[in-house]
């Protein structure tokens, strides 16, 4: 019996493989549009699926109209009183790039200078001043219809943090969640408004919640280098 299961679990696999590249076999050959296969509903060709729900479209584009080179300023929240003391307390510059063919984009920053450093943590209890440093992965998800984003950074934190946004067409805005936990048992939930003003500005804004509420903690403006 353990025999025949192990051969049906090869067989299985090697059935799997061959299907993927009999269709990726077929699509590279004959190099045709199938736009339309993913909506047919007797699900003749799986694979040439896959490729349809790969493909970049209106929401990808929105992403890429924001590649380039950007500065930026922003300031944490609440703001103090007296309004002689509000500075910008963030700053720094970063990158957006085309990743396959337009459906991902990769975002590398850098925040603060040589004279505005952050303090990070490394091995043996110790601490280490440098330039913070962040990058994420963006893209929009044609299966769950959702924009999606990994972020890491070089400040605080091992995880990776994941978000999730639904687009608002009319205020252009994409409304990201996400749930981190930084130290066992704190989970903070997060919001992200990512504000498209044109195709040389945008804003970040931050929330966090406390008790049932978002309170914003951050706002940050962003202006594209020509």
């Amino acid at each position: 019996m353990k025999k025949i299961k192990e051969t049906n679990i090869v067989l299985t696999f090697l059935s799997v493989l061959m299907a993927i590249f009999f269709s990726t076999s077929l699509f590279a050959q004959n190099g045709k549009d199938t736009s339309k296969s993913n909506s047919t509903s007797n699900g003749d060709n799986i694979g040439l699926q896959m490729f349809d729900y790969s493909r970049p479209g209106e929401y990808h584009q929105i992403l890429a109209d924001l590649a380039g080179t950007w500065t930026f300023k922003g300031r944490r929240f609440p703001l103090d009183p007296d309004s002689s003391k509000v500075k910008f307390e963030l700053f720094g510059s970063h990158t957006r790039k085309s990743f396959a063919e337009g459906r991902y984009f990769i975002v590398d920053m850098t925040m603060g200078d040589s004279l505005h450093k952050v303090s990070i943590p490394i091995k043996a209890g110790k601490t280490k001043e440098v330039i913070g440093k962040g990058i994420s992965i963006e893209g929009y998800d044609n299966v769950k219809k959702k924009f999606v984003q990994a972020y890491i950074t070089n400040h605080i934190g091992s995880d990776i943090a994941f978000w999730e946004g639904t687009y608002d067409s009319t205020t252009k805005t994409i409304t990201f969640n996400s749930e981190q936990e930084i130290v066992p048992g704190m989970k903070d939930k997060l919001r992200e408004l990512f504000i498209i003003h044109d195709k040389d500005n945008y804003t970040i804004e931050y929330y966090n919640e406390e008790n049932g509420s978002y309170v914003k903690n951050a706002e940050i403006n962003f202006k594209r280098v020509k």
